[in-house]
């Protein structure tokens, strides 16, 4: 479902929320570079692209992070490769996505950050454990 909204750009973003009309200063808590739109906090942020490059290091994939996330998404659904990388990469957006959003909103309303090492680990295990149940 995450995936969905990420894609659509629906999740409650600052940007979603400025757009329904909420007068909201927009920071992302993530890396406080940019505003927190839907491509910069799950595609472009700093702390983001970090937890992108052990993926693509995984799997031997040497890209440009696209513009947007329904891009991203598509790429990984149509991606060529053994059959193993075809399947991690029908994983691999949504565990990032989700560990981001999760860390996302720790921050913004638990006031409780963890260290991006904590976050890598947290995703690589949300990985793991999506591969293994589809074995």
């Amino acid at each position: 479902m995450l995936s969905w909204l990420v894609a659509r750009r629906a999740c409650l973003t600052h940007e979603v929320l400025r757009r329904k009309g909420k007068i909201i200063v927009s920071w992302c808590s993530l890396c406080g570079n940019a505003a927190e739109t839907n491509q910069h906090l799950f595609l472009h942020c700093n702390f983001t692209t970090q937890i992108w490059a052990i993926f693509l290091s995984i799997t031997k994939t040497n890209w440009t992070m696209p513009e947007h996330t329904a891009d991203l998404l598509s790429y990984s659904i149509r991606r060529g490769g053994s059959k193993s990388q075809k399947a991690w990469w029908r994983i691999i957006p949504h565990c990032i996505w989700w560990t981001v959003w999760k860390e996302r909103n720790s921050r913004n309303f638990e006031d409780r950050s963890n260290s991006i090492q904590k976050v890598k680990w947290d995703c690589i295990a949300s990985f793991y454990f999506g591969v293994k149940r589809k074995v």
